[in-house]
């Protein structure tokens, strides 16, 4: 008798452990920033003979808002034209497509990059217009871009090189970095300075900095407490491996700044809802990301409901992120807090929070529209997924 129950509970016991090696295999547990949905981070140099599509193997592997990747890419002969996806937008989170038009400047900047490194000068022409809120879901152009080849240039190659061959390696790390290593000040002066278009403020009082910090943390507080943010918010979030593969965007357990344990259990455990995550944001937010800051900064332009300003703005904030990486410094976007004042000015509310940005900032006629932190990373980032290519080149359906 003891021994057939014992070959029950082994068998019993084998059961489970297959079912839960199984569930390990189907939410991803053993394949973080491996497979399919992460092949382009290792495929951005393109191939010889592609033309004008070869830098934009680069491009679709930029910094973008909740990695919507809203981007569309219109090749031919020496030129490309590129276009807001406006249906990967992110609602309510983003009422006027602001993000929408920073992560596009982000995608030109790796573009531009890209190109320099085979030999070419992308010359990048923005759109002009004023960004609306609520906007309709058809593409609509935002830039012409056109190639050539280049001989004489100011900006010395070397610099260029360093810039594009960072490309795989930035990622965004939303982990604890190390508060008491600070940045070296040479490294912040070449950080904050050179951008066409926009402007860059790193925030170094101890005082400002505080108060930036308590801006972001009550600025998420807001949101997770607007059931439309957190709703728009939360359909961007990516639990296993099946979404991943199937979605290739997203914010992933991997990259949502968990140590590799956490990050694995949470794969395992039944997915939580909208308000517990949101919850563990704002901790996230609250104890580990905004406390452990090296430094924080700002993207600034004239007018951030301008289009063309808004693609600057992505650009700076691509280029800064890349010589970040050069450096071995880690960077993070804490956006919170133009999210709430572009949710204020679509509601018709009051703002409180672009006075006292351009207060910590210094400026008067300048306007905050990206906030980040930087410092040294306790650990490495993941790479997030990605759309292949030939998805998000077309070359018909535009109006």
């Amino acid at each position: 008798m003891s021994s057939r129950r014992a070959l029950i509970a082994g068998g019993a016991g084998a059961a489970m452990l297959a079912g839960l090696g199984y569930r390990a295999w189907d939410r991803g547990v053993f394949s973080s920033g491996n497979g399919e949905a992460f092949a382009p981070w290792q495929e951005w140099q393109g191939h010889a003979g592609e033309g004008a599509r070869r830098p934009l193997h680069a491009a679709i592997l930029a910094a973008n808002a909740h990695d919507s990747q809203p981007w569309l890419f219109a090749p031919s002969g020496d030129s490309i034209t590129v276009y807001a996806d406006r249906a990967r937008n992110l609602g309510a989170f983003d009422p006027f497509r602001r993000e929408m038009h920073l992560s596009l400047g982000c995608a030109i900047a790796n573009l531009q990059f890209a190109a320099f490194r085979r030999g070419f000068t992308a010359n990048f022409r923005p759109v002009n217009g004023h960004l609306e809120p609520s906007p309709p879901t058809a593409p609509v152009k935002v830039a012409d871009i056109i190639l050539r080849e280049f001989h004489n240039i100011d900006t010395p190659l070397d610099d260029l090189y360093r810039l594009a061959d960072a490309i795989p390696n930035r990622h965004t790390n939303r982990g604890p970095y190390y508060a008491d290593r600070a940045v070296a000040p040479e490294l912040l002066k070449l950080i904050s300075g050179g951008y066409p278009g926009a402007r860059v403020v790193l925030v170094r009082d101890a005082g400002a900095r505080n108060e930036l910090g308590d801006i972001v943390v009550e600025a998420t507080e807001h949101i997770i407490a607007d059931k439309q943010m957190a709703s728009d918010s939360a359909r961007w979030f990516r639990t296993d491996g099946r979404e991943i593969l199937e979605h290739r965007d997203g914010i992933t357990m991997d990259t949502a700044g968990l140590s590799p344990a956490l990050a694995a259990a949470s794969k395992l455990l039944p997915d939580l809802g909208t308000e517990q995550s949101d919850k563990y944001w704002l901790a996230s937010t609250r104890e580990t990301q905004v406390p452990t800051a090296s430094i924080f900064g700002m993207v600034l332009v004239r007018d951030r409901l301008d289009m063309a300003q808004a693609l600057y703005a992505g650009y700076a904030w691509q280029m800064l992120h890349l010589m970040a990486t050069v450096h071995g410094i880690a960077a993070q976007p804490l956006n919170q807090p133009m999210e709430m004042m572009d949710r204020n000015a679509f509601l018709g509310r009051p703002d409180t929070i672009a006075p006292t940005l351009k207060k910590i900032a210094g400026v008067t006629d300048w306007e905050a529209t990206f906030v980040f932190r930087l410092g040294y990373a306790e650990r490495e980032a993941l790479p997030s997924p990605r759309r292949p290519l030939n998805e998000v080149i077309r070359t018909t359906g535009f109006a």
